[in-house]
């Protein structure tokens, strides 16, 4: 196969992943979903995401590599100051889930959790928080140098930056209109003072800072979430000891997707079952308990970088990097929930009544995952 044709597949297959992503997060689809299945337009996040991982694991698995076609290789402080950006964007895009979102909400575990124990269904609730002040969606924004910065860039890897963050301007754009035909004139003076992608220092320089809008609460005390990060030390320990310094072929792709079910098997059950609740109300508790799962699955992928780094001297393909991401912190809040919720049961020798909670309280906003 040539390499224009190897090139061409790439292509195809992320254009397809924008299809996808797209096509699931229409109104249109929601709507034609909530009437046939009475499944929420939140509960949806989580088909979603799960859709968007699979995805990414199966392009992954036929994705043409191309190392002999190099378009640039940096050297000298070029390359360090790329090196720099790169894994800059990429620990800001985890910062960014764990301070400035409700990961719960973003993957949608938090609607499933509520599904299962019969608990309120979660409602949404702006944050003002951190570059969200400025920036509609800077997850996005971190999507640039995640994928454009790289010092040695091969030919199917510039594709890959090129396409995906066409494709990332374009959703943003498309999502924004949905969320002001959903939200109308609230979501519209959000609008007026922050940038889509990037933040719009000469049209509103102070941002949202005038908006009224709640803080979060879920760093209110950053020590309960230790044990998520206790736990992704060991988790990325597991990674490099099952998946090794790296992950490409379909094979592979199959590993990840298998270590990550038993990552977030085992960490969600341990945080859940040592994890000392620290709000009455059950919307709250599970944002917490979110953060510290999130904080778990983020710190493991990072760990297993890390960890290859100092063996290989590189990281491993980022290709596993989403799925073991998600994995972990949607099925390991799934685990972890249900492990807190046994231990409060025998605890108090009577089920819970999470119906009770406040439902104003019960949910954040968050944008999907992986978007």
């Amino acid at each position: 196969m040539g390499l224009t044709t190897q090139l061409v597949a790439d292509g195809l297959l992320v254009a397809g992943f924008g299809i996808q992503h797209s096509v699931l997060a229409t109104l249109r689809v929601k709507r034609v979903v909530k009437a046939r299945t009475r499944m929420e337009a939140l509960a949806w996040r989580s088909v979603e995401s799960l859709s968007n991982v699979v995805y990414i694991l199966i392009a992954a698995s036929l994705w043409r590599h191309t190392p002999d076609a190099v378009v640039w290789e940096a050297s000298g402080l070029l390359m360090y100051g790329m090196y720099a950006v790169t894994v800059a964007s990429w620990l800001w895009y985890w910062q960014l889930h764990l301070f400035e979102y409700d990961c719960g909400l973003a993957f949608g575990s938090t609607t499933l959790v509520a599904h299962v124990t019969g608990s309120p269904a979660p409602r949404l609730t702006p944050w003002k928080v951190g570059s969200r002040r400025w920036i509609r969606f800077p997850v996005h924004t971190a999507f640039f140098g995640m994928f454009l910065f790289l010092p040695t860039m091969t030919a199917d890897l510039l594709v890959l930056g090129i396409m995906l963050n066409v494709y990332n301007v374009i959703g943003s754009i498309l999502y924004d209109k949905r969320l002001l035909r959903l939200a109308g004139d609230s979501y519209r003076h959000y609008v007026d003072v922050t940038g889509l992608i990037f933040p719009p220092v000469y049209r509103a320089p102070r941002g949202a800072a005038d908006l009224s809008m709640p803080p979060p609460r879920h760093w209110r005390r950053p020590v309960t979430h230790l044990p998520g990060l206790i736990a992704g030390c060991g988790l990325g320990a597991l990674y490099s000891m099952l998946l090794g310094p790296s992950a490409t072929t379909p094979t592979d792709m199959l590993k990840v997707a298998s270590v990550g079910l038993l990552g977030a098997a085992v960490t969600g059950l341990l945080l859940g079952a040592a994890l000392r609740p620290q709000a009455e109300d059950w919307g709250q508790r599970q944002t917490d308990l979110s953060t510290t799962v999130a904080l778990n699955a983020a710190v493991g992928v990072i760990t297993w970088a890390a960890i290859s780094w100092l063996r290989t001297g590189a990281a491993p393909a980022f290709a596993a990097f989403l799925p073991l991401w998600f994995t972990v912190q949607y099925i390991g809040h799934v685990f972890a929930a249900m492990a807190s919720r046994k231990k409060r049961v025998a605890a108090s020798g009577a089920p819970t009544q999470p119906a009770g909670a406040d439902p104003s309280r019960t949910g954040r906003h968050a944008e999907p995952a992986v978007s």
